[in-house]
């Protein structure tokens, strides 16, 4: 004997919550990398207190970090719209994950850059 199909009501109320999930996971991820960015751009300020690094290589990690820290907060909207698309579902993970791991990459390569030049 085969199950009866789910109930109209009860697959609405499931697309509801995914519709939910997907719109509180891109807000919390945006808020997150909002607080991490101001956090992170307060530090970068300082990281050159004083002053022995160049101030090109000063300038190229405030802006470095920055920029991967945007490349990091963007990468939520792809993973929050997962949620939403199935059909899409893979193409979205997959820009998730390269967006978030440019942005990481970026961050670090500047960061080993900006303290491996420090004399």
């Amino acid at each position: 004997m085969s199950e009866a199909p789910p109930a109209p009501a009860a697959k609405a109320g499931v697309s509801v919550v995914w519709k939910v999930g997907g719109s509180l996971c891109i807000v919390l991820w945006i808020i997150e990398h909002l607080a991490w960015g101001a956090m992170a751009f307060i530090a970068d300020v300082m990281a050159n207190d004083s002053g022995r690094a160049d101030p090109d290589k000063h300038m190229m990690l405030i802006f470095g970090m920055m920029g991967g820290q945007v490349l990091c907060g963007v990468a939520g909207i792809p993973a929050g719209l997962a949620f939403f698309w199935r059909d899409r579902r893979k193409l979205l993970l997959w820009l998730f994950a390269i967006l978030f791991v440019t942005g990481a990459l970026i961050q670090g390569g500047v960061f080993y850059s900006f303290f491996s030049s420090m004399p």
